[in-house]
């Protein structure tokens, strides 16, 4: 068991905060804490802190395994993008990513020019042996992972509803998110999270296009096509919906997310 089996929906989860419409808010600084179980076993803590002014935006997230997996495969990892808001979108200027999976350092960083250009610098460069390339003409005019889900989170709160796909490149992968908007729920009280109440509820599916392990184990065509279910709702007096929950299936089990802390940073 890997990581990297969870990190894209604890990605997802922790990047998708309401922004609303471009204008309607003051600058606000937010911060979440999220824990994500797999199987009935906790495997991931996650913190986000988003920053929206009223023409730019950064986005945080930091992650770390825990419990056993922690033990035997010990990976974190921090991941920030920057850029300007226009219309409900986000649009980055640059995202890095820097982690450490079994004591290796790696990072990403990506910059954007704007005009659909992606200059991308890869540390360790992927060995072709192990990891399909992802062909060049696949890069321009993508978006990061953090803003990709940004963007979408602004359409909601729009008024647009969550529909969309949005082509991603984070530096190794490329592969689109497709989102759905599937209605309202109502989440019971659980000692896991901090939040419940009524929620909107979207769908989310991950097809990678370039850029997967070649080596067995890796996910199969059914699982990478495997949807997520993510709930938004306000939380914070005065704030647009944040995600409160991620659900979704792999091999390990059942993939739930909490929302278990929401502050207003300063």
């Amino acid at each position: 068991m890997t990581p990297s089996r969870f990190l894209p929906a604890t990605m997802l989860a922790a990047a998708a905060l309401m922004v609303g419409a471009q204008g309607a808010l003051a600058a606000e600084r937010v911060r979440l804490g999220y824990a994500i179980y797999a199987g009935g076993f906790e495997v991931l803590q996650a913190s986000m802190l988003l920053d929206v002014q009223r023409n730019s935006y950064s986005v945080e997230v930091s992650a770390e395994t825990q419990g056993l997996l922690g033990t035997f495969f010990p990976w974190r990892t921090l991941s920030r993008s920057d850029g300007v808001l226009r219309a409900g979108e986000a649009e980055p200027r640059v995202h890095q990513q820097q982690g450490s999976w079994r004591g290796q350092g790696r990072t990403v960083r990506l910059d954007y020019d704007g005009a659909g250009g992606v200059a991308a610098d890869v540390m360790p460069p992927d060995d072709p042996a192990e990891r399909e390339p992802v062909p060049p003409e696949m890069i321009p005019n993508t978006t990061d992972p953090l803003s990709a889900v940004l963007s979408v989170a602004a359409g909601v709160a729009l008024g647009r509803g969550c529909t969309e796909t949005v082509p991603v490149f984070d530096g190794r992968r490329r592969y689109d998110l497709s989102f759905r908007t599937v209605g309202n729920r109502q989440l019971a009280p659980n000692r896991y999270s901090v939040f419940s109440g009524a929620v909107t509820q979207c769908e989310v599916t991950s097809k990678v296009l370039a850029g997967n392990w070649k080596r067995d184990g890796a996910a199969t065509e059914e699982e990478k096509r495997t949807p997520y279910a993510l709930m938004l709702a306000p939380v914070i007096e005065g704030m647009p919906p944040i995600p409160v929950r991620l659900e979704g299936a792999s091999r390990f089990g059942d993939v739930i997310m909490h929302l278990t802390s929401a502050d207003a940073a300063q």
